[in-house]
């Protein structure tokens, strides 16, 4: 700088007015870069605040896993995943046909009355992969496969009520149509009685029903006062109700053994006590078999594909007084009746399926069982003199989903989370083995209004940890200031 520069310069700045410093100037400065600390902690608090809630919600979207070309077309997913709480409704977003129908006792598949459903049942559609509700407001027994039946073809759900349908709930069947989420009734001006539903017709036209009756029977060992039920034919085109004989079923006997189509769809096969009967669709009696106390209609899907063999299962374990561990070691056999005399027929070297129970859904490519095996509820107890089903809700703790070669080999189709503990399948794919397909996560949207029971209270806590881990940034930040300043 040269000296004539530097003369300039004092001159100007002695003509400047002198600068006008506030006592307190230092202060508001520290609180002016506290202020900016503050907003960058705000900003970035948001941030990680906005990122934890959003990271749920990617992870719930439904990405199926990888699957071979050579496999393309709707199928029975490999694996399951729980439903949220708030998990959409088949009423408000239809799922289109399903694939699996099942139910358990997560917060997704139970809930309580006081702010949601009591009993819920969750449906897969076949080929986005969306998991959508059933709802069923003080009901939490809700058994898919048993009194909530998937349709052959995955397209409906036939069950005796459903919340939010507008339906009678006191009588008749509700049947909802997954692809348009409307609901319809059949059979209500048969009375009260009518009807619970037993099992699909082959062609979905017609139901096998329960119809209570209005007499009185007490069980002379548990002392339970119940009513008798009989079987009858409910065409849904007509809403014709055709009664095929009274019965009265064991009360012991597991509700999945009750009756089974022929894949005709012209004869049943029906559970009275400790016999099967078949019968026509008028109730004629073919013939009737006696298969005592061991024994059982092994289910809805319990005849062969050809039609000509009625499928058993017989238990080798506790039959009365059994605790968790002994209904947990029970054995079951396959065995055969033939379909047009009713007398056994010689085993085909079926697995023995150890569990609680099992329950055939029906025939893979015509040569593979496929059954659901059950495992008892934790502390489960069975007496003689208790009311007990063995596939119930109450007693299982789990089911996995089985194929039965008749090689001796079992195939696991699908082992859900341990809070499943009922599950249905659509019959045309079972049918033609389409097993193994892509699975997906529930998504968390869209959702139910009940979805601010959860939101509300979890705002509120991020809120409060976000404000606690600003007060303790701003400490830490004033501690070092305080320390370096000394």
């Amino acid at each position: 700088m040269t000296a004539h520069l530097r003369e300039v310069l004092a001159e100007v700045g002695e003509s400047m007015p002198p600068a006008r410093l506030t006592p307190d100037v230092w202060r508001r400065g520290r609180q002016a870069r506290r202020r900016s600390r503050l907003r960058r902690s705000g900003a970035a608090g948001l941030v990680v605040l906005l990122v934890a809630l959003a990271l749920p919600w990617s992870l719930s979207r439904p990405y199926p896993v990888p699957w071979t070309a050579g496999d393309a077309g709707p199928a029975v997913p490999s694996r399951l995943a729980l439903p949220w709480m708030w998990q959409a409704t088949v009423q408000m977003d239809p799922p289109g046909p399903a694939s699996v129908l099942f139910g358990g006792d997560s917060i997704g598949l139970r809930g309580t009355d006081i702010f949601d459903s009591e009993g819920k049942l969750a449906v897969v559609g076949r080929n986005s992969g969306d998991y959508r509700m059933l709802l069923y407001g003080g009901w939490d027994s809700i058994a898919a496969g048993e009194n909530a039946l998937l349709a052959p073809d995955g397209t409906r759900v036939a069950q005796s009520y459903l919340e939010g349908s507008g339906l009678d709930a006191t009588a008749g069947v509700t049947i909802v149509d997954l692809t348009t989420g409307r609901s319809t009734q059949h059979g209500a001006r048969h009375g009260t009685g009518c009807c619970e539903p037993v099992a699909w017709a082959p062609d979905g036209g017609s139901l096998l029903v329960s119809v209570t009756g209005s007499a009185e029977v007490t069980d002379p060992n548990t002392g339970y006062i119940w009513h008798p039920e009989r079987l009858a034919l409910l065409d849904l085109a007509t809403d014709a109700l055709v009664p095929l004989r009274d019965f009265t079923p064991a009360r012991a006997i597991r509700t999945a053994s009750r009756a089974a189509f022929a894949p005709d769809g012209q004869t049943l096969a029906v559970t009275e006590g400790s016999m099967v009967r078949l019968v026509d669709r008028t109730g004629t009696v073919r013939w009737s078999a006696e298969l005592g106390d061991r024994t059982y209609l092994a289910g809805t899907g319990a005849f062969s594909a050809d039609g000509s063999r009625i499928t058993t299962v017989t238990l080798d374990g506790c039959l009365d007084e059994c605790d968790e561990a002994a209904l947990a070691a029970r054995r079951w056999s396959v065995g055969f009746l033939d379909a047009a005399t009713g007398r056994p027929l010689p085993g085909a070297g079926f697995a023995v399926v150890t569990g609680l129970a099992v329950r055939a859904l029906g025939w893979a490519n015509g040569r593979e069982l496929v059954v659901l095996r059950y495992e008892p509820e934790a502390g489960a107890h069975k007496t003689r003199d208790q009311g007990w089903n063995d596939t119930g809700w109450y007693e299982t703790g789990h089911v996995t989903l089985l194929a039965l070669g008749p090689d001796g080999s079992t195939r696991t189709l699908i082992d859900p989370p341990d809070d499943v503990l009922t599950m249905d399948v659509a019959q045309d794919l079972l049918t033609a083995g389409r097993f193994g397909g892509p699975s997906s996560t529930a998504s968390m949207f869209p959702a139910r209004g009940i979805i601010w029971v959860a939101a509300i209270p979890l705002g509120c806590l991020s809120a409060v940890v976000g404000v606690v881990a600003l007060l303790v940034v701003y400490a830490v930040r004033r501690r070092r200031t305080a320390a370096r300043r000394h």
